[in-house]
């Protein structure tokens, strides 16, 4: 991430825990379709406005997230989260682990992965045998972003991979743990010009057959008039690990959002389908305008998103953090109680910070799907403008 703005208990164990899926899929992926058709808003039964009736779903849990700080930036400013957790028990002594980027000041040369585990919601650790960042900073010139993690089924490791941007080229980086501590030296994956691989998100089968999503914005980067999103496939042969893994050439994936251009995006699946969270900023505008929406598909290449985005920055619930742009953020859904967990990031007055929340999924998509242009039109008029810094390049 090459920002160039001024504004810019236990884990809900249930949220981590491994459930039964419903016996039919949520209604949305089900019926989804073709992106040439639309989906009709679905009648609206509750007389209060989306606004009102999306933030009484999420206010009730809605709270920072404590993180330590790294030992490089020596401070708790965090983008990027990534939760992930294993199918099955424990890994390495923890239920679900976390990456994310320190981002001290909105300078990228502090925005190294990092690793912490979840002992709660809201309240990340880091490990005794963790030394954070577990990526260096790259030199003068360039910096990492960007980082994203799964679990490889057949090895138990934990396969990371995040962006090295470097010589006008984004370089997706792949490297992998058995113990949250020793990590193979990084290899490419595979590389694109700047910044066309931006915002990886993975995601590893129980055949480890592995599917990544990133976005390609082109050399304006955050400034983009427009970007698409692509998709990558790999499937190493047993005894192979990802690190020495092939990845198939990119393919078009249809995720968009009306009159927005999409940023960054982070990617789960969930019965039926597949979930994606949305970061997409106005069009004619640029990332520090960024709001949070959410897409689903059954494919992974149609997507279906909604009127209106699930955190925007002028929500009543905010209104009081100074908060001038949400972020990447991560989530996790637990099948079994249909608990939907998101952690956004997002500047908020001089720092940038992660929150939790959490909501049914089939209530937020029966809100969700009964939107109309005209609720974010209302909406949109309300929105803080984004500021440039004075040393943008």
């Amino acid at each position: 991430m090459r920002f160039t703005l001024l504004t810019f208990g236990a884990i809900a164990l249930a949220a981590c825990a491994d459930s039964k899926a419903p016996t039919s899929p949520p209604r949305f992926f089900a019926d989804a379709s073709p992106p040439d058709e639309p989906p009709a808003p679905r009648q609206r039964v509750d007389p209060r406005p989306i606004a009102e009736q999306i933030e009484s779903l999420i206010r009730p849990r809605f709270r920072a997230v404590t993180l330590p700080a790294d030992g490089y930036s020596l401070s708790s400013d965090a983008v990027h989260p990534d939760i992930t957790c294993p199918r099955t028990s424990l890994w390495n002594g923890t239920r679900c682990w976390l990456m994310y980027t320190p981002y001290k000041n909105s300078d990228p040369s502090y925005e190294n992965p990092a690793f912490l585990a979840a002992g709660s919601d809201t309240a990340w650790t880091t490990p005794s045998q963790v030394l954070n960042p577990v990526i260096r900073y790259p030199g003068q010139g360039q910096y990492n972003s960007d980082p994203d993690h799964a679990f490889d089924p057949a090895t138990g490791r934990l396969i990371q991979m995040y962006r090295l941007v470097a010589d006008s080229m984004n370089r997706i980086m792949i490297m992998s743990t058995a113990n949250a501590r020793e990590w193979t030296t990084p290899v490419v994956a595979f590389k694109e010009r700047n910044h066309d691989a931006v915002s990886p998100s993975l995601l590893i089968d129980d055949d480890r057959r592995a599917r990544l999503w990133y976005v390609r914005t082109g050399a304006e980067g955050c400034l983009a008039r427009s970007t698409s999103v692509l998709t990558r496939t790999s499937h190493p042969d047993n005894g192979v690990g990802f690190e020495q893994a092939n990845w198939s050439a990119p393919t078009p994936v249809d995720l968009t959002v009306p009159g927005a251009v999409v940023w960054h995006l982070d990617v789960i699946d969930v019965p039926g389908g597949y979930l994606a969270l949305v970061a997409a900023f106005p069009k004619g505008s640029m990332c520090s305008a960024s709001d949070l929406w959410l897409a689903a598909s059954s494919d992974g290449i149609r997507w279906r998103t909604f009127a209106v985005p699930v955190l925007w920055r002028s929500m009543s619930m905010v209104q009081n953090k100074s908060l001038t742009t949400w972020y990447r953020g991560t989530m996790r859904y637990d099948a079994e109680t249909d608990m939907l967990h998101l952690w956004p990031s997002a500047f908020a007055g001089a720092r940038w910070g992660v929150y939790h929340l959490s909501a049914r999924l089939g209530d937020l998509l029966a809100v969700l799907g009964s939107a109309q242009a005209a609720d974010w039109r209302a909406l949109a008029m309300k929105q803080p403008k984004a500021r440039l810094v004075p040393d943008m390049p």
